[in-house]
């Protein structure tokens, strides 16, 4: 991970931090806060940390056919 961005596992273990913390605030009750939580770690978070695993820095992935 470099100073500038997130990589997978950093965001992956933001998201997983939201989903507990939005747990935790639905638990005690704190009905605007938890919603928020969940839905950012959920719906954002992890998706986002999903997609960087498949497109990594330097990935590059399988290289263009003559035809495209």
């Amino acid at each position: 991970m470099n100073g500038k961005r997130f990589g997978f596992l950093g965001l992956f273990i933001a998201g997983l931090a939201a989903v507990a913390l939005g747990y935790l605030a639905l638990h005690l009750e704190r009905l605007t806060l938890a919603p928020t939580l969940l839905v950012a770690g959920y719906c954002v978070l992890i998706p986002w940390a999903l997609f960087r695993l498949g497109h990594g820095e330097g990935d590059g992935g399988p290289a263009p056919s003559a035809g495209e």
